[in-house]
């Protein structure tokens, strides 16, 4: 894939992670596709417990977890970075969280990309001191 064609998709990650963002849970399914038959997601949170989401069923309950922890949730990208296979996305969160706690917290997510263009490996790093 060219760089072009990586920057399109992660762009397009970005754009249904707000309709899951904005919408709820009713729009993770349309994140969920973007993501390989077997792919890995893993952050911060996931590895303090030991977990990974693997497949696309794993990495629908991720999402759905995601979007059930914040009462309202909003991710400003303010950088994409790409090669042919992979993109790195820089990137702040705020919000307030299920238990009515305003959270603001910043990060980076890569996204690797099989060769038809969906996401096989997921990776965020954010400082989870954030998130308590």
């Amino acid at each position: 894939m060219s760089e072009q064609d990586v920057r399109q998709l992660a762009e397009q990650f970005v754009e249904r992670l707000h309709r899951v963002e904005e919408g709820g849970p009713e729009k993770v399914d349309e994140l969920v596709a973007l993501f390989a038959d077997g792919a890995e997601l893993v952050n911060p949170e996931l590895e303090r417990r030991g977990e990974r989401a693997r497949g696309r069923d794993g990495v629908r309950r991720f999402w759905e977890s995601y979007r059930a922890s914040f009462r309202n949730i909003h991710s400003d990208f303010g950088a994409i970075t790409t090669d042919g296979e992979a993109a790195g996305l820089f990137w702040r969160s705020e919000g307030v969280d299920a238990q009515g706690k305003n959270i603001n917290y910043a990060g980076a997510t890569l996204l690797r990309f099989d060769g038809e263009g969906k996401i096989r490996n997921f990776r965020g790093y954010f400082d989870s001191r954030a998130l308590t």
